[in-house]
C-alpha cells in the first residue's frame, strides 16, 4: 500500500499502565509512531514516552486533516503549550502555567479552543477517538467552551476494546495483549485513510486519461496527457463519484469565495468549503487542494 505523505495528524497518548500519564505529538503515520513510542521500533521514540513504567501507550485520540506537516506541527506545539500559545487568547485559557493542565479535561479543552481559532478552523479538521472514555470527557465539556462548528462526521469514535473498569488491576500479559489489539486498531484505521486516497486518485486518473477536457466554470481547455506543462494546471475534482465535473483550482477558489461572501456578507481570503458547481456536493477546500496537489505532482 502506498504511504502517501498527505496524511498528517496530532495525537494524544495515554499510558495503559499509568492512566494519569499523557503525551501529545504529531505524525504522518500514527500506526508506525505508536510502535516507536512503545519500543517496537528502535528508532524515533520520544524520550518522554520511554520513562520507566509508562509503556505501553495507547493512542486515545487524533486530530487530522492538516494540509501539510507544518500546520500539524503548529497545532502540536500550541496543544502542548496551551498556557502561552498565540492561538488561544489569554482570557480563554484553561491552562494558566507550564505545570498546569495535566488532566484529560484540560488537554481536550485546549483542542476545542484551538479548533475555534480562524487559522485552524478553515482546515476542516476532524477528530477521531479510540477511547469511549476520552470521548465522554470531550462531551462533558467541563470548562463550558462554546461549541465549535463541527458536524457529526467530524467527530467519530472507534468501538472500545476494553471498558473503563477493565483497566483496573490489569496483569502484564493482559496489558500487552490489549496494546497489541490497540495497535491493530490504529493500523486498520490508518490504512482506511490511505485507501481512501488511493481510491480517489484512481478515479481521478481514470477521468484524466481521456486527454483534452474543459473547465466546468470557465470552459478553457487542459490536458493531463499532454507533454506541455501549460496544459496541466492545478485542477479541482468533485469527491462525489457520480460527478464528472473538473475545474481549474483557481476557478473553483473564486467560485467558493463568492459562495461564502453571499452567505455571510464578508470577504474571505481562503474558503472553508463550497458546493460543487455541478452536483452541489459540499467540498472542504483543504480536501480539494490536497487532491489537486497530489494529481499535479503525479503528472508533472
Amino acid at each position: 500500500m502506498t504511504d502517501f505523505s498527505s496524511f498528517y495528524c496530532c495525537y494524544l497518548l495515554q499510558s495503559i499502565n499509568k492512566r494519569q500519564s499523557f503525551y501529545i505529538g504529531s505524525t504522518p503515520n500514527p500506526a508506525r509512531r505508536l510502535r516507536q513510542h512503545n519500543g517496537d521500533l528502535t528508532n524515533g521514540g520520544a524520550y518522554r514516552t520511554k520513562k520507566l513504567g509508562a509503556r505501553p501507550w495507547e493512542m486515545v485520540a487524533i486530530v487530522y486533516g492538516f494540509p501539510n506537516n507544518i500546520a500539524a506541527l503548529q497545532f502540536e506545539h500550541a496543544w502542548q503549550h496551551g498556557y502561552k500559545t498565540r492561538f488561544i487568547s489569554t482570557d480563554d485559557r484553561v491552562v494558566k502555567n507550564k505545570n498546569g493542565g495535566r488532566s484529560p479535561h484540560h488537554k481536550l479543552a485546549n483542542v476545542k479552543l484551538l479548533l475555534k481559532h480562524s487559522f485552524f478552523k478553515f482546515m476542516n479538521l476532524k477528530i477521531h477517538f479510540y477511547s469511549n472514555v476520552v470521548k465522554e470527557i470531550w462531551d462533558c465539556n467541563k470548562f463550558h467552551i462554546e461549541s465549535i462548528d463541527c458536524e457529526t462526521d467530524k467527530l467519530t469514535c472507534s468501538q472500545p476494546i476494553l471498558s473503563k473498569n477493565d483497566f483496573k488491576d490489569l496483569s502484564v500479559d493482559a496489558m500487552l495483549e490489549y496494546a497489541d489489539k490497540h495497535q491493530s486498531l490504529i493500523q486498520e484505521h490508518y490504512n482506511s485513510f490511505i485507501q481512501q486516497d488511493e481510491d480517489y486518485l484512481e478515479r481521478y486518473e481514470e477521468m484524466l486519461k481521456f486527454g483534452e477536457m474543459s473547465c466546468f466554470i470557465c470552459h478553457d481547455k487542459f490536458d493531463y496527457t499532454s507533454d506541455d506543462k501549460l496544459l496541466k494546471p492545478f485542477i479541482a475534482l468533485c469527491t462525489n463519484e457520480m460527478c464528472k465535473s473538473i475545474c481549474h483550482l483557481s476557478c473553483l477558489y473564486n467560485f467558493f469565495l463568492d459562495q461564502e461572501t453571499e452567505k455571510d456578507g464578508r470577504l474571505h481570503l481562503i474558503p472553508t468549503s463550497g458546493k460543487c458547481p455541478n452536483c452541489s456536493t459540499v467540498l472542504p477546500w483543504t480536501i480539494v487542494v490536497k487532491y489537486s496537489s497530489l494529481l499535479n505532482s503525479l503528472y508533472s
